[in-house]
């Protein structure tokens, strides 16, 4: 410790001796500058508040101490408490991002039928009428009078009792009219006035549209229902190209809808487009959700919130960054009362920090609040190349 001080007791000798030459040529003190800390300055002789040492007085033309000492901001005694500065020390930890999305909830569209007439023919019977009924798989549709159908009935009739081969291929027929295998064993037992037969459902689900009315003549063909199972959900929303890299399938969403407050579904993503649209420089993604007691309503708006987390790196909170000129940049706290205006190199963004890629270190600490005043100081101290002073 004496060699240090003795060191630096033999520069501030030199250094005194450079001013009184200096004092030969001009007589204009700038201001007064600690030879220990740099960016505490004075108008007038007087003492570091850091170290205690002597200010050195500073000549018009001579260069300071510490060019960077130019960046600092000196706050008077106290007045750091009094605005409230509070900092923060720049560390690494994961980088936690909250993706928030929004679509319209859907039926699953890989499980939506078409319920068609298997033989032309004139609807008699109608067991659904309206949309909104559920059905289930075999469930009888609708009655059917169909000349055809009575027809290939009575070939399979007749072709049980002579011959097999004929048999067979009677009943081939009388599958691709429709008929499942429990009608087709029944029609040695059907009445000859039972002129009917049921068309039965192919699918369960729930019925979304009705073609069909009673009475009505259809085609081989014809639409008669629509179907859509609503047991499972899809939510389709939109990715922007810059958060695509972020997400994955997999991933977990979490997902709340108005109609339905206070509950939260999760599921994972099933599914990213991968085509862009180029209106919007967006992906479709699409979830799966379950949905077997029908409490999530077709086209219902929904939210999701994807949490997003990087592995740990360098960051500073996002209070702490301040956007008045071209570059970012914070102010770094040298000590009590005096703060470094300092640029930073961002990176990813965060829910409450930046990534650090350049300009501040682990283990230093940078002002998360007050820092707008200490840059209006900084800004004045600037103003017409006045030097920074501290009392």
């Amino acid at each position: 410790m004496a060699i240090v001080f003795s060191a630096i007791t033999g520069w501030f000798a030199a250094r005194l001796s450079q001013k009184g030459q200096a004092v030969e040529k001009s007589h204009k003190v700038l201001y007064y500058q600690s030879p220990m800390h740099p960016w505490v300055k004075s108008p007038k002789p007087g003492s570091c508040t850091v170290c205690g040492m002597s200010l050195v007085p500073i000549y018009e033309g001579e260069k300071n101490f510490d060019s960077e000492a130019d960046d600092v901001v000196m706050l008077p005694e106290g007045s750091a408490s009094v605005i409230g500065v509070k900092t923060v020390e720049v560390g690494k930890r994961a980088l936690v991002r909250t993706l928030r999305v929004s679509g319209m909830m859907g039926e699953d569209e890989s499980r939506h039928g078409i319920i068609s007439a298997p033989v032309e023919g004139r609807i008699d019977g109608l067991a659904m009428n309206h949309e909104g009924q559920q059905i289930t798989r075999r469930q009888p549709l609708a009655t059917i009078f169909s000349r055809a159908l009575l027809a290939a009935a009575n070939d399979y009739r007749l072709a049980l009792e002579h011959d097999e081969v004929a048999a067979a291929s009677a009943k081939k027929k009388l599958e691709q009219y429709g008929l499942v295998w429990e009608q087709i064993k029944a029609i040695p037992q059907r009445q000859p006035d039972d002129l009917y037969f049921g068309i039965l459902a192919q699918m369960s689900g729930t019925i979304v549209k009705t073609y069909v009315a009673e009475g009505q003549y259809v085609a081989e063909g014809d639409r008669l229902f629509e179907i859509a199972d609503f047991t499972k959900m899809w939510l389709m929303f939109p990715v922007y190209e810059q958060d695509l890299p972020s997400i994955q399938l997999g991933q977990m969403v979490s997902v709340r809808m108005p109609t339905l407050p206070g509950r939260v579904f999760n599921a994972r993503i099933a599914f990213i487009s991968p085509n862009l649209d180029e209106a919007t420089g967006s992906a479709r993604v699409r979830i799966v959700l379950e949905n077997p007691e029908h409490l999530i309503k077709n086209k219902t708006f929904a939210e999701g919130v994807i949490e997003i987390e990087a592995p740990e790196v360098l960051t500073v909170s996002r209070k702490a960054v301040l956007c008045t000129g071209d570059d970012p940049c914070v102010y770094v706290e040298k000590q009590a009362g005096a703060y470094e205006h300092r640029r930073v190199t961002l990176g990813r963004m965060g829910d409450q920090d930046w990534e650090v890629l350049g300009g501040l270190n682990e283990g230093e600490r940078v002002v998360t609040s007050g820092s707008m005043l200490i840059d209006g100081q900084g800004q004045l101290n600037s103003f017409g190349n006045e030097p920074k002073s501290q009392n």
